[in-house]
């Protein structure tokens, strides 16, 4: 449920949300560093290339922005505050910020496993699997205090989480080595429809679960035949997963050709709860950003589209939209739901989108543009040249409103 105006802060959900602003502020400004590097490749810092940037960059924007709402919903969910142990939950954060911290250390030293996202190797690799222990620890602690009160329904969905949390540890162990890789569109070089509708079903399992946990009153619009089709694309996953392909094999285009109805079929599901009037803007940007997320994701799978804007800004461009756009809109607006605080005001909310669509278009225009020419990777074109100048003061800008956001949540 929504925390009531009267009711106390609770300390492990705001030093997440606390943190996970001042990784969006550290990730904006790596992402910065790199858009200038690419105007001005003189101002590399040493042996600190772009290539060790990259992963900073990437990494603290999901372990950091993205996760740590994530674990201040879990800390919200279990009522860790409520516990004896609600001093442990600030210290679990901290652990999984110096967990982050040791991480990027490692990718700033080239120390990596050479996958996307999953850059864990050596030390900093056992010391973010210590801090996902140190959470779940205190989480499992919390609830075998609090669910004794629980209804039956709740305790038993919170036990099936921490055994699946419990799992989560061992899944990054084995997915960061360098033995396992998922499948992938040998044409392309790139993930199969099927890996990116598993990871979309994921986020669209989040968008169900978030208000029947925190909204005020409403049980939703997702009747029997929303959560029969939510169980058809994981059975759709699994087959077309096992069976690989390419994006010229007609199940991988049908995987993400199940993505979009889930843009009508969310945000008709959240109609029906009531949301607090803080979380209206960012609850209408997540839901825009959504729609268009899902949608240029099948199209940008076409082959005569994908062969022509893999490896260039295209891709970038809709990365940005993925995180920038829809991800950050997530987070702020779960920010808002547990604390019952405000996430910027209307001009600065405003500002970060507009330079978002902005730097996405951009992106987008320079990818298409990168596919057709290839010759910018030996010459400077002025188009390129203005296009790297336009993403650079949108990332300027979206660094100032997100060190603005940071500000403002550390004084309230």
């Amino acid at each position: 449920m929504l925390p009531s105006p009267s009711a106390p802060e609770d300390e492990g959900v705001t030093t997440a949300v606390k943190h996970a602003f001042g990784w969006l502020v550290a990730g904006n400004a790596v992402g910065l560093y790199l858009s200038l590097l690419l105007l001005k490749p003189e101002w590399q810092l040493g042996a600190l290339t772009y290539g060790r940037w990259v992963p900073v960059h990437l990494n603290v924007q999901l372990y950091g922005w993205t996760a740590l709402p994530l674990v201040a919903w879990l800390f919200s969910m279990y009522e860790v505050n409520q516990s004896k142990f609600a001093a442990w939950a600030p210290a679990a954060v901290w652990a999984w910020t110096a967990a982050l911290v040791m991480g990027a250390i490692h990718w700033l030293n080239g120390e990596t496993g050479g996958k996307i996202f999953l850059d864990w190797k050596d030390g900093a690799l056992w010391a973010f699997v210590l801090a996902l222990v140190v959470l779940w620890m205190v989480l499992t602690i919390s609830w075998r205090e609090r669910s004794r009160g629980w209804r039956k329904l709740k305790r038993k969905v919170s036990l099936g989480g921490l055994v699946g949390l419990a799992l989560v540890p061992a899944a990054i162990i084995l997915t960061a080595s360098p033995k396992t890789y998922p499948p992938v569109d040998r044409l392309t070089g790139g993930p199969t429809g099927s890996s990116l509708l598993g990871s979309s079903l994921i986020v669209v399992g989040l968008m169900l679960l978030l208000p029947r946990v925190v909204a005020r009153t409403g049980i939703g619009w997702a009747g029997l035949g929303t959560w029969a089709y939510f169980v058809f694309c994981w059975i759709f996953f699994g087959v077309a997963e096992a069976v690989g392909g390419t994006h010229f094999d007609w199940w991988q285009n049908v995987s993400l050709l199940l993505m979009p109805p889930w843009a009508w079929l969310l945000a008709r599901d959240w109609s029906g709860f009531d949301w607090p009037a803080p979380a209206r803007g960012w609850r209408v940007a997540m839901f825009g950003w959504w729609g268009l997320l899902v949608l240029t994701a099948y199209l940008m799978y076409f082959p005569w589209i994908l062969d022509r804007i893999k490896f260039t800004q295209g891709l970038v461009a809709h990365s940005h939209l993925a995180m920038a756009g829809f991800t950050t809109s997530f987070c702020a607006l779960l920010a808002v739901l547990l604390t019952g605080r405000k996430v910027g005001g209307p001009i600065s909310v405003a500002v970060w989108h507009l330079s978002a669509f902005v730097m996405i278009l951009t992106l987008a225009w320079m990818g298409w543009r990168e596919g057709a020419e290839p010759s910018w990777m030996l010459t400077h074109p002025v188009w390129r040249e203005v296009g790297l100048a336009v993403r650079s003061a949108c990332g300027f800008t979206m660094l100032s409103v997100s060190a603005l956001w940071l500000i403002q949540w550390k004084l309230k």
